[in-house]
């Protein structure tokens, strides 16, 4: 059987055609349309009779941001997309398909459910996962089943309060210790537009500053795996995203996490345990198609 998987993100989207193993081909990419549904639609349709010309469609899988209520299909809160909020989404596709079965789900659930399904998570019960990007996603995975919580929003740990209260504009979030958005702040430092990557380089190459930055990243990184830690004491906790390619993050962590339980607490028996994905690109596509699967089998 072959299935259409999706992953819409804030510039792009990802798709690609996969068996029910999850074996992935047709792989690609189109703009984000994140203002106009219907061309969204289209585009997504446009891929489905490029490929569904030379073999059959068994159904369609999708991963997206927001609050996504996977029963509804319809997908509340807010996004970096925002013409996919408030709106039967599933349903709507499902026409556009033809009738094809198609399943909605949360992007970070996703990324879990694909680790679980054939990543480094495979064989946990309990485990987290995080990915780092312009924000920060989460999802929580308890006795093998991504929580959605009563709002829909378990696991929305790019919000967790973190910081100093009397900085300018208030309490921070952690999403705003990620590489993306500290290189916004040190850029207007520099009068510059600055990118995550940048602000890597220029701590690579003895900028003080840009290191100072980085350092905050790695320490509210550190510091929201603690919380995480003693909230849903899991396994393991997944980190992927483009954050979680640069060298060194596992032991910037480690020393991170070390420090702030021996030092603060005293509770390093809590020491969170981290793992890297090793195809964090590829999770969300396949844990969107998992999802889709685990709705056939419970029918």
């Amino acid at each position: 059987m072959n299935y259409l998987v999706f992953d819409i993100g804030g510039t792009s989207v990802k798709y690609a055609l996969s068996d029910q193993l999850g074996n992935l081909s047709h792989t690609g990419f189109f703009p984000t349309p994140g203002t106009n549904a219907k061309s969204l639609l289209q585009s997504m349709d446009d891929v489905r009779l490029r490929i569904g010309g030379k073999q059959p469609i068994d159904g369609a899988a999708v991963s997206c941001p927001g609050a996504v209520d996977p029963v509804t299909g319809v997908v509340h809160g807010t996004s970096a997309v925002p013409c996919i909020h408030g709106i039967p989404l599933r349903e709507m596709l499902s026409g556009r398909f033809g009738g094809l079965p198609v399943s909605i789900e949360n992007d970070a659930r996703c990324f879990a459910w694909g680790e679980q399904w054939r990543g480094v998570a495979v064989g946990k019960k309990h485990f987290t996962a995080i990915t780092i990007g312009s924000g920060i996603g989460g999802a929580i995975v308890h006795d093998g089943n991504v929580i959605h919580g009563s709002h829909l929003c378990c696991g929305e740990v790019s919000n967790f309060p973190m910081g100093d209260p009397n900085r300018e504009g208030g309490l921070c979030q952690w999403s705003d210790y990620t590489p993306v958005n500290l290189a916004k702040r040190y850029g207007k430092v520099l009068g510059m537009h600055l990118t995550g990557k940048q602000l890597f380089e220029l701590a690579d190459n003895g900028d003080e500053t840009a290191a100072e930055y980085l350092d905050k990243f790695y320490y509210y990184t550190a510091l929201g795996c603690i919380l995480i830690q003693f909230a849903f004491d899991p396994e393991i906790i997944v980190i992927g995203g483009g954050g979680s390619a640069r060298p060194g993050l596992l032991e910037e962590l480690n020393e991170k996490t070390g420090k702030i339980l021996r030092d603060g607490m005293g509770y390093s028996f809590l020491k969170p345990e981290f793992v890297i994905s090793k195809d964090a690109n590829d999770s969300n596509l396949r844990g969107a198609l998992y999802c889709l699967l685990r709705k056939k089998e419970e029918k």
